[in-house]
């Protein structure tokens, strides 16, 4: 389910995103096959998804389009979410960007990162959101952007979500 805020879009996940999460998230993904514009194929290990391939269906003929590597911490929750671009040209998968999700008592972070080729890394976030929730029904989104001068990172927005099932994790895309 998505919601517009802002102009922003909003993937409105499961509380603290788990493996079993992440496999309900691809069997929902597949249940349409033949009138759905990707396909999908998830590789499974220690009995939970650790990468989804996505393959674009152009009159049933498949090419391939990114691929998701899903990385867990000890309580399998989501850590990482890290995406790569089919490069066609050198018929392999190349490093684009990543989801880095940390978890507190109060809520959670994401920080996206893109990748960095002259530093062979993910290059440090430019903004990152904290989600907070205030009380049922209600999540705080306080989003940070890092300032050029100082290297800061500052507050840009405060917004107050609605929704009615707290127990959902939202991620900005």
């Amino acid at each position: 389910m998505k919601k517009s805020i802002n102009n922003k879009k909003i993937r409105i996940m499961n509380a603290i995103i788990t493996a079993p999460t992440i496999m309900s998230m691809f069997m929902n993904l597949t249940t349409d096959v033949e009138n759905n514009k990707f396909c999908y194929n998830a590789e499974m290990e220690d009995n939970r998804i650790s990468a989804i391939e996505v393959y674009k269906n152009n009159d049933n003929v498949l090419s391939a389009h990114i691929k998701r590597i899903y990385t867990y911490d000890e309580q399998d929750r989501l850590l990482m979410r890290e995406t790569l671009k089919w490069n066609k040209r050198k018929q392999t998968w190349e490093k684009y960007s990543c989801l880095c999700y940390s978890y507190s008592v109060e809520g959670y972070t994401v920080e996206k990162r893109f990748w960095d080729e002259s530093s062979n890394d993910y290059a440090e976030a430019k903004e990152y959101s904290h989600y907070t929730i205030i009380m049922n029904h209600v999540v705080a989104v306080i989003d940070y952007k890092k300032d050029n001068q100082t290297g800061d990172y500052i507050l840009a927005q405060n917004t107050l979500v609605i929704m009615p099932d707290t127990n959902k994790l939202m991620t900005m895309e």
